[in-house]
């Protein structure tokens, strides 16, 4: 299948939205898939990814202000690569305000598909744009052949608050890419971190962001400590919030019991990730609403078979052998999750079968090339659309 990608993501910044961009093209590319992907040109090393054509828009500013260009610019883009060749289908993720993918899908007669990785109006937009992108959002949704969505809530709000057919909504959790080398020892691990040899490690992976229910887990390992002196919690990303996590540690006395690794690009995970006994994915309350108890670090923790503990009110909607192989504790609630991770604590063997199992699971569904073919299914399936066979008024191949 030959396909138009398009993501408008800053791929200098070392974060999910890079990884996620990313690792979506390799799994597109390892299905077989010839991929043409129109991106901002990062400005430090261009990715190469075989099986992938990129196509540059200028370097992403990351400023609402430089919307209006790069909206004109992708649409330039875009039309080119229709004009030019014969694609199957048009892939594209958070849209936003830009109108290309859908004035391209319907010029052109191409299916066309979307990704919605967030809340639909994500950003800062002033009260009187929000109505606009809302509106140009509508049109998006009743335009695509189908709605990618990584979240059971965000299906609901889609089919409630945009009136989406529940026929073209389908939840599909993000990947991760397994590790692409040996990981380090237990005990290599450890003593990287600086952990003592007996310690009862919980870690946190990803983006250090107000999503994410830090003061809860810092609570948690506060209340732990008097039983279980040699807890640590291990925070690997970087992101806005880091200045105020650290100064939490440090009020809540637990300062010494926690460390910070920066980003680690993804074949360092395997430097640090096994020395962990616990993954932690807990959102506040508010953002498990919105998100969901379960996302893309199922998959992180779930590739290195390290049991997860997360937050929410239900697992219902998520795939069923995936829900009962995660934890769940209400959120924003420290006391319940210090409980569980002490009781694990004490619980080797049940940590061990737990890890194996979700090991097992992500292998099989949540690797960027798992996600790359369910979602190829989907397209093939019918109803997406004829594929396209040539493009109007240029050549195919």
């Amino acid at each position: 299948m030959r396909l138009i990608y398009f993501a408008y993501v800053d791929l200098d910044r070392p974060n999910a939205c890079r990884s996620h961009t990313l690792g979506l093209l390799r799994g597109f590319a390892a299905r077989g898939c010839q991929v043409d992907a129109v991106v901002p040109r990062p400005r430090g090393k261009e990715p190469l990814v075989p099986g992938v054509r990129f196509h540059f828009l200028p370097p992403h500013e990351g400023s609402r202000k430089a919307l209006p260009l790069a909206v004109m610019l992708s649409f330039l883009a875009l039309f080119r690569l229709c004009r030019r060749h014969a694609h199957d289908a048009l892939y594209a993720r958070d849209m936003d305000v830009f109108v290309g993918p859908r004035w391209c899908s319907r010029r052109f007669g191409m299916p066309l598909f979307l990704e919605v990785d967030d809340a639909p109006v994500e950003g800062s937009y002033p009260p009187w744009l929000r109505p606009l992108v809302a509106a140009n959002l509508r049109a998006d949704y009743r335009r695509a052949a189908g709605l990618i969505v990584p979240a059971v809530p965000r299906c609901g709000l889609l089919i409630r608050e945009f009136g989406v057919s529940p026929a073209k909504v389908h939840m599909i959790l993000n990947g991760e890419d397994p590790w692409p080398g040996p990981a380090a020892s237990r005990e290599e691990a450890r003593a990287r971190l600086k952990l003592h040899p007996q310690a009862f490690a919980l870690g946190y992976v990803g983006s250090v962001n107000e999503r994410y229910d830090f003061a809860t887990m810092i609570k948690a390992l506060a209340l732990m400590l008097p039983q279980a002196p040699e807890t640590y919690l291990v925070i690997i990303g970087d992101g806005p919030e880091l200045p105020r996590v650290k100064t939490l540690a440090r009020r809540w006395g637990v300062a010494g019991q926690v460390r910070f690794t920066g980003f680690l690009e993804h074949p360092e995970l395997g430097r640090v990730m096994p020395a962990l006994d616990l993954g932690l994915m807990n959102l506040t309350a508010r953002q498990a609403r919105l998100h969901g108890p379960v996302h893309t670090k199922a998959a992180t923790y779930g590739l290195c078979g390290l049991p997860v503990i997360t937050a929410g009110e239900s697992l219902e909607g998520y795939p069923p052998e995936l829900a009962e192989l995660l934890w769940l504790v209400p959120p924003e609630d420290p006391r319940t999750l210090a409980d569980l991770c002490l009781e694990l604590a004490r619980d080797e063997s049940r940590r061990r079968s737990r890890g194996q199992a979700l090991a097992a699971y992500a292998g099989a569904h949540l690797t960027w090339e798992a996600v790359a073919g369910k979602i190829l299914e989907i397209m093939a399936a019918p109803g997406a659309g004829p594929p396209r066979t040539a493009p109007r008024g240029g050549r195919a191949g």
